[in-house]
């Protein structure tokens, strides 16, 4: 099984023989088995040349850049092997037909509401949740995408705060860039990595991660990947989240805090990161297939089932927490 590799260690990546190798500041070198990475995450201040991206990208290996900070900057996309003309066109038929992108994109935000209302029931509090459930009903009868981007914003502006409370965590507003508070920062790096855990699955199917229905496809983005991440936010970032805050897997220590910014600090990124890569090992029984499969096949059939409701007449639903 593939596996996706983190690297903090500043140096020079390169093409060694067959496979890679980065060589540290202080000489030293370390070897990885190309066969065995689905891809790479960039956090140290490495070079590399050309010919590294040429060997990665007959590997199908997708590369993940980030600063210094942890912000996550851009990816480099091998070239597509699995293509299909007839999927393309019809994943543009689907985003020009209002009704069609419209009904993608409300299912989208719907399954994401159904996952965060189970997240909610699930912490044993009695948090009040009547003013989600009225933006939920309004968001059945929204028409375009503007009113469903509404919906999802006003839900979510009145989940946050209740998310604070099951982690016992101060919260004034969801600020992104930079997060202030840890609950924000631990929210924005969080949807990163999944927002690039699902561009990789994406990359194993015939689908184009440019052509997406509830965010506006634009010129150097992977916008299809934010959509489908809207699913799994709530299931795999927001739990976590919990999980790791309720059971103090993070100290002070690994956080930098100041008026402006809380950002996690290598330390804590390597534990976020961590925890993130055994979470989206755990297994569910998957009714459709009666056996159990990772958070991470769960994501890859995600995109298999957004791809046969666009190849036939069989009509999209997003995952919906059913355990």
């Amino acid at each position: 099984m593939k596996k996706n590799y983190f690297l903090f260690s500043s140096g020079t990546l390169m093409r060694k023989d067959n496979t890679l190798a980065i060589e540290k500041l202080d000489g030293k070198k370390k070897h990885i088995p190309v066969e065995k990475i689905e891809s790479l995450y960039l956090f140290g201040e490495l070079t590399f040349n050309t010919r590294l991206l040429s060997f990665i990208s007959q590997k199908q290996i997708i590369l993940h850049v980030f600063n210094r900070n942890g912000w996550y900057v851009g990816s480099f996309g091998p070239r597509k092997q699995k293509v299909s003309g007839k999927l393309l066109v019809e994943q543009v038929k689907a985003y020009l037909n209002p009704e069609k992108r419209t009904k993608l994109a409300r299912e989208f935000i719907d399954s994401a509401m159904h996952n965060i209302l189970r997240i909610i029931q699930r912490s044993n509090k009695n948090h009040k949740i009547e003013e989600l459930n009225k933006v939920r009903e309004r968001l059945k009868t929204s028409a375009s995408i503007s009113e469903i981007m509404s919906c999802e914003g006003e839900f979510r502006q009145k989940y946050y705060p209740i998310l604070a409370k099951i982690t016992a965590q101060e919260f004034h507003g969801r600020q992104k860039q930079p997060p202030v508070g840890r609950l924000n920062s631990l929210i924005s790096f969080g949807n990163t990595l999944l927002y690039t855990r699902v561009l990789n699955k994406i990359y194993q199917t015939q689908l184009n991660p440019t052509i997406s229905y509830l965010h506006e496809p634009s010129e150097m983005r992977f916008s299809l990947s934010l959509d489908i991440a809207e699913v799994f936010k709530p299931v795999i970032v927001d739990r976590l989240i919990i999980t790791m805050f309720n059971k103090k897997m993070l100290q002070d220590s690994d956080f930098d805090e100041d008026l402006n910014s809380t950002l996690l600090n290598e330390e804590g990124r390597k534990k976020f990161i961590n925890a993130f890569e055994d979470f989206m090992e755990n297994t569910i029984f998957y009714p459709r297939l009666k056996r159990k499969v990772s958070y991470d096949t769960l994501i890859k059939l995600e995109c298999y089932k957004l791809i046969r409701s666009l190849l036939s007449d069989e009509e999209y639903i997003g995952m919906k927490m059913w355990w």
